[in-house]
């Protein structure tokens, strides 16, 4: 077990085995989604297309829920099991700092904002790669380390010890060279830059921190919900309308005088009671 602290040693936590609610809900659906993914191949149905972040897609067919998406999608079995355990390693104790809707509020912020970072750069230069992973997010979570427990100790690549400030800025320069150097070799150097951007951004800006206080997803998902009952109580009424003028069609011409669309309806209306 591990204890870290913030910079002026003012509090601290410890790290240890246990694993948070949001944690393991991202990691099992992040699991779920790869083996779909998977068996979509094999079947010849190309779910990463759909799920995962094409910039075209996103800007030319409005496929936006890509943004979100892309996040749990993973093609390699290697990449899924370091990004998990790094966002198992990272995330836990942010969550446990911070509860489950702060925790999450910032993993969308900085995922979708590592989506948007670069989908700007692949239009900018013409590429146009499917980008997949929580990489992003990750980069977000290590920049908040860095912010909150700048002198906690870290290994290094398993191995070396560092302290998470000067790791940041190691993986940030890493991240450079490699965008620079090698712009064409399928890893997304600038959704990790841009989610440690994103995480920067989110210490950086006071107001960026209370717009996402007041969102609440539970919230959200009440207002879907009451959405979906209203609509369903709409076609309901509209079912009970054209059923009672079906009705009075029987009673004034007989029951053979109706359509098989009105006796659909009335069926409907039989199933809905």
């Amino acid at each position: 077990m591990r204890s870290y602290q913030t910079g002026d040693s003012s509090t601290s936590f410890h790290y240890g085995f246990g694993i948070s609610h949001a944690v393991k809900i991202i990691i099992f659906v992040n699991i779920c989604v790869f083996i779909l993914v998977h068996i979509g191949k094999r079947l010849g149905l190309g779910f990463e297309i759909i799920l995962g972040l094409v910039p075209s897609f996103v800007l030319r067919r409005l496929m936006l829920w890509q943004l979100v998406t892309y996040l749990f999608v993973h093609i390699g079995l290697w990449h899924l099991v370091l990004n998990m355990l790094m966002f198992f390693f990272f995330g836990v104790p942010l969550e446990e700092l911070w509860g489950r809707k702060a925790f999450l509020s910032f993993f969308f912020f900085t995922g979708i904002g590592a989506g948007v970072c670069s989908i700007l750069v692949s239009t900018a230069s013409g590429q146009g790669q499917v980008i997949v992973g929580l990489s992003g997010v990750i980069f977000g979570l290590l920049v908040a380390h860095a912010v909150l427990f700048p002198d906690s100790i870290i290994l290094l690549f398993f191995l070396f010890p560092m302290k998470m400030k000067h790791a940041v800025w190691l993986f940030i320069g890493i991240n450079i060279l490699g965008m620079l150097s090698s712009p064409g070799s399928g890893v997304a150097y600038m959704a990790h830059l841009g989610g440690g951007l994103f995480g920067y951004l989110y210490f950086r800006f006071e107001w960026i921190r209370s717009v996402l206080s007041r969102t609440d997803l539970s919230s959200l998902k009440d207002k879907w919900r009451k959405h979906h009952r209203e609509r369903n109580m709409r076609k309901r009424q509209d079912v009970e309308e054209k059923a009672d003028r079906i009705l009075d069609k029987i009673s004034r011409e007989g029951i053979h005088s109706l359509t098989k669309r009105e006796r659909e309806i009335l069926d409907k209306r039989s199933r809905m009671k």
